[in-house]
């Protein structure tokens, strides 16, 4: 199951089971608020392009802080995980 599966399935889960207390699956407002972190952190497993056109200063797509992308610095060092939020950072294959 891949984290997109994963969320639509949380997602689905969520949905029905908040829409009463009748439901056979009834979920409390603290359940519900664990379930949504969860999807958070699972949508952070996504890679994400970075942001910007030069890649000595590139953001996060999630939360806009920097990222270093190797180039364009002195210590040469590139992140897959943006450092402040978590999101996985997709880079483009041009590079």
């Amino acid at each position: 199951m891949t984290e997109k599966e994963a969320i639509g399935k949380i997602k689905e889960i969520l949905e029905e089971a908040t829409k009463t207390e009748d439901a056979v699956c009834y979920v409390t407002s603290v359940d519900a608020g664990s379930l949504n972190l969860a999807i958070e952190a699972l949508e952070k497993q996504i890679p994400r392009k970075a942001i910007g056109e030069h890649y000595a200063h590139m953001r996060c797509p999630s939360c806009n802080h920097r990222i270093p992308s190797g180039l364009g610095s002195s210590s040469r060092r590139r992140d897959n995980w943006c450092n402040y939020c978590g999101q996985k950072i997709l880079w483009s294959e041009e590079e």
